[in-house]
């Protein structure tokens, strides 16, 4: 798909997520016929959702690099909102997981929770 009726534009007005730019900037998404083509792996499953949002906390706690920049940085409040997201999931799939899921969930809850408590100390 090509031209500008396939645009659109993503603004970000979260407030943890607001810099010294104006509001309202935001940036542009174009379609790409080769993003269609996903590798094969590239699935995406409850598993692996858990663990990017695990790995963004972990990532704004200052734990991990950040894998762009390679540098570590802290940000607690963007930390705590991946543990809450983690945390609505858990109570929002309760009862529809399987015992994997469940177990996964409740042991990256746990971990990133202790995390974020030693960070903030």
């Amino acid at each position: 798909m090509t031209g500008k009726e396939d645009d659109f534009k993503v603004v970000d007005k979260r407030h943890s997520a607001r810099t010294e730019e104006p509001e309202g900037k935001g940036f542009t998404m174009k379609e790409d016929s080769k993003a269609k083509e996903e590798p094969a792996g590239s699935q995406i499953d409850f598993s692996t959702l858990c663990f990017s949002l695990a790995t963004g906390a972990l990532i704004n706690l200052g734990v991990a690099p950040d894998p762009i920049t390679k540098k570590t940085q802290k940000n607690p409040e963007l930390a705590k909102q991946n543990i809450e997201i983690l945390s609505l999931l858990q109570a929002k799939t309760k009862g529809n997981l399987s015992a994997d899921e469940d177990k996964l969930l409740g042991n990256l809850l746990t971990e990133i929770r202790l995390k974020y408590v030693e960070v903030t100390k």
